[in-house]
Order: C-alpha cells, then sequence, then structure tokens
C-alpha cells in the first residue's frame, strides 16, 4: 500500500500496518476524489491556492466558507510539518509555506483561471498544538466578504453545537467535495468535484463505530471510507443526511489517507466538535472585521426543553406548531423541515424559519397573516407577528443559522500515513502565526 505525500507531492511505498512500518519515498504523484463528478454548483467548498496570484498555484489545497470571510482548510495546507511521512507520536508543525498575502480561495470550479471567485487571505490562524494528529485544522480570514449568491446561498456550518456522535441528529454517512486529482496514478488537481453517501468507518470513543485500539488516529480526529485524494486536504466531509436538504454540516477537514496501486483508500479528518472553541472565536473574530452579525453557531444551542418565547403559537392562540415546522424552537439547521434556523431577538432563541417576499404581507408564511416577512441582507425571512406593545416589534433580524442509513465498514488498521494535500514546494519567506487554544 502506498500514501498520499505532501511538499513535493512524493508517494511513496509505505505498507500501512500498526507497526507503522513504512520505506522511503520512490515517486512523485498527487490525487483528487475519485468516483466523483465535476461540481459547479456548491461554490461554499472552495479551491485554497497559495503562489505568484490566482491561478498561478505551486500549492493546491480545498477548504469550506463557513462565514463571508471565512475558510476553514487543513493546517498542513498552510504550514509545513517535519515529516512528509506522519507519524502520530513524533510529526510536528513548521513554519507557513509563506507570506500570508500568498494565499487566495477560489468559488470557481476551476483553479486553473484567475478571474473568477478569487479572494486573498488577510490572517490565516491555526489550532494551538504542535503534533499534526489531532491539529491539522486551520482558518483563513478573508481581505473581503464573499457575498451570499456566490457561496451558492449558504454558508457551510461547523458541527460544533452538538457532537457529531449524536446520531439523533447525525448520520455516519457524507459527502466530499474537494479539487484533488480522480486516482492515484493521475496529476492534474485543481478541478472541484464531488462524491456522495460515502460511509464513515470509524469514530474514536463511538459506540456504534469505534475505531478500537490506534496508534494513528487521535480522538479528536474520524476516518471515512474511501474517495477522497491529494489534493481534497482541507476539504469537508459534509453530514449526508442535512446535505440532501441543501444543509452543508461540516463534520471536519481531511487531514490525510492512504492508496494502493491507483485507488486512493480512506481518510482521516480533523474533527469541528473537538475546536468548538477555536472555531468559535475565531468566527467572531472574523465576523467584527467583516461587520456582520456572527452566524448562530457561535452561540450555544437553546436547552432541549426551552421554547421560544416570540414563537409558538398559532393565530388562535396558544398551540405550538409541530417540531421541525415553521415557528418550532430549533437549535441548528438541522431541526427545521425547510433548513432555516433563525433568531430576531439576538440569539436569545430560535426558531424554525422560512424564505418570503420582503416587499408582501407575509400571507406567503401563513395564510392567517399571523407571521410577518423580515428582510435580511435583501432577502425575506417569516416570523411570528410581534405583540402589540414590548420587545423586538421590528422584527429585527439579528442571528441564524440557516448556513449549517448508516452502515459504516469495518475500522480499518492505520499505520503511518501520510497528509492528502496535493502540491508542489513553493520557495517564499517563511512566518507564523498563532490561534485561539482549544482542546
Amino acid at each position: 500500500m502506498r500514501v498520499f505525500a505532501f511538499g513535493m507531492a512524493s508517494l511513496g511505498a509505505v505498507i500501512l500496518v500498526v507497526g507503522c512500518s513504512s520505506e522511503a519515498p520512490t515517486s512523485s504523484q498527487v490525487e483528487r476524489i475519485q468516483g466523483g463528478t465535476i461540481d459547479t454548483t456548491h461554490t461554499f467548498a472552495v479551491g485554497v491556492c497559495a503562489g505568484n496570484g490566482p491561478g498561478q498555484c505551486q500549492l493546491f489545497c480545498s477548504g469550506a466558507l463557513i462565514a463571508p470571510n471565512l475558510v476553514m482548510t487543513a493546517r498542513h495546507c498552510v504550514q509545513q510539518p517535519s515529516s512528509s511521512t506522519i507519524d502520530c507520536a513524533t510529526t510536528t508543525f513548521g513554519a507557513q509555506y509563506g507570506p500570508t498575502a500568498a494565499f487566495y480561495i477560489t468559488t470557481n470550479a476551476s483553479m486553473f483561471q484567475s478571474s473568477k471567485g478569487w479572494h486573498q487571505a488577510k490572517k490565516i490562524y491555526t489550532t494551538t498544538g504542535t503534533k499534526v494528529c489531532g491539529n491539522d485544522m486551520s482558518l483563513i480570514e478573508l481581505v473581503d466578504n464573499v457575498s451570499l449568491s456566490e457561496a451558492g446561498g449558504t454558508f457551510v456550518t461547523p458541527v460544533v453545537q452538538y457532537p457529531m456522535t449524536d446520531h439523533t441528529k447525525y448520520s455516519t454517512t457524507v459527502t466530499a467535495i474537494g479539487y484533488g486529482d480522480t486516482s492515484a496514478t493521475t496529476q492534474d488537481p485543481g478541478t472541484r468535484h464531488i462524491l456522495q453517501n460515502t460511509n464513515l468507518a470509524c469514530i474514536p470513543g463511538d459506540a456504534s463505530i469505534d475505531c478500537g485500539v490506534q496508534t494513528q488516529i487521535t480522538a479528536a480526529e474520524f476516518a471515512s471510507g474511501n474517495g477522497t485524494c491529494e489534493g481534497d486536504s482541507g476539504s469537508s466531509a459534509y453530514e449526508q443526511k442535512n446535505f440532501n436538504k441543501s444543509i452543508p454540516l461540516s463534520f471536519g477537514v481531511l487531514s490525510r489517507g492512504g492508496s494502493t496501486g491507483s485507488t486512493c483508500e480512506g481518510g482521516i479528518y480533523t474533527r469541528t466538535d473537538a475546536w468548538k472553541s477555536f472555531l468559535v472565536a475565531t468566527a467572531l473574530t472574523a465576523a467584527s472585521d467583516g461587520g456582520y452579525t456572527p452566524p448562530a453557531w457561535t452561540s450555544d444551542p437553546p436547552p432541549a426543553d426551552a421554547g421560544a418565547p416570540d414563537s409558538g403559537t398559532t393565530a388562535d392562540g396558544g398551540t405550538p406548531p409541530p417540531p421541525g415546522s415553521l415557528g418550532a424552537p430549533c437549535g441548528d439547521a438541522s431541526d427545521c423541515n425547510s433548513g432555516i434556523c433563525l433568531s430576531n431577538n439576538g440569539g436569545q432563541s430560535y426558531i424554525c424559519s422560512a424564505t418570503c417576499d420582503p416587499n408582501g404581507d407575509g400571507t406567503d408564511c401563513a395564510a392567517d397573516g399571523s407571521y410577518q416577512c423580515t428582510a435580511s441582507d435583501g432577502t425575506g425571512y417569516c416570523f411570528p407577528k410581534p405583540p402589540a406593545t414590548g420587545d423586538n416589534e421590528d422584527g429585527t433580524l439579528t442571528g441564524g443559522c440557516a448556513i449549517g442509513k448508516s452502515d459504516p465498514s469495518k475500522p480499518v488498521p492505520w499505520g503511518t500515513l501520510v497528509l492528502a494535500g496535493a502540491f508542489v514546494a513553493v520557495a517564499m519567506v517563511r512566518s507564523r502565526k498563532r490561534p485561539p487554544q482549544d482542546p
């Protein structure tokens, strides 16, 4: 079995066994999502580039827009590890590949053009741990905000409000979207591809799909089935049940994986729920810099038994709406049939909403006139009409989380793996930045 490499895109003949046996790299190779199709639709899944400018990439990775000016990707896409073969006990992160201004992202399906969807990096944040395993996550704050329409009508919600092991909310099947190659024998990263309905292989500590005793996967990671390849580094694993409802919820970012012959095998991801405080703290900073309301996932969800004080009644006075329906209390987008969970009282409570005509009378929300259409950034959302007196009479929209069948395979033995980023060496001035803390 061979393994993904990074840096010079070297790929060696390394045996993946629990004992971590390995040989020196013997060839050069890069890889992409195999078995997938070209994806021009999901523009919240972005390409990450470092080099001499847009379209002149010397580094190819993938990422996800989790806010208008914030991209989540792998840390090894911005900082070079100490070894091209990853040993969880010893491999650490080193200096940043180059100056922050040399990094760009694109919402376009191709990274081989210089005029569409490009946005430059302003700041780079990384997790606090020094070892690669379990700490392979970084956030890129952009110089400008990506519009909701450019992001495809939604931003990605990192799974942080509830653990990914909550199978009452989440399945163990995912969608992968990335810019890598289609197999372990191709060399053409830079085009966005999608592969759906991949079963997770294991989640450490999860009773239903535990990883067992492993030395090359940490509690802050999980393993997926086949599909992702080198160049897909930093791409998200999108929970399938919600993805089917056009709600992109990210379990984590791709760190590393292996290959046999021309086949890319497996993938290990850094979990978003393990880095909640890092993600939330950075998102709050980015929102302040970008001048927009922080996404709702940066707040704690309401208690399970808490109703929403500005919702929960119909026009005839008091019958709570059914779970998931318009006006029902929600914790995140996955709780709502519409996929839209919003607040209009500063994040004190959230309800299931829906889009509507901001110039209308609200009857497209509810025929009985009990709802009004509140405008936010040009889009209308349904909220119960406020009482004649009291708080929130203007119906101001102040927060929201609109953005964002298990049969997993048996756990596989993981040995010494390498990172799944596809890029060539780039000689740039080294620098380093530090992020907020987490586990």
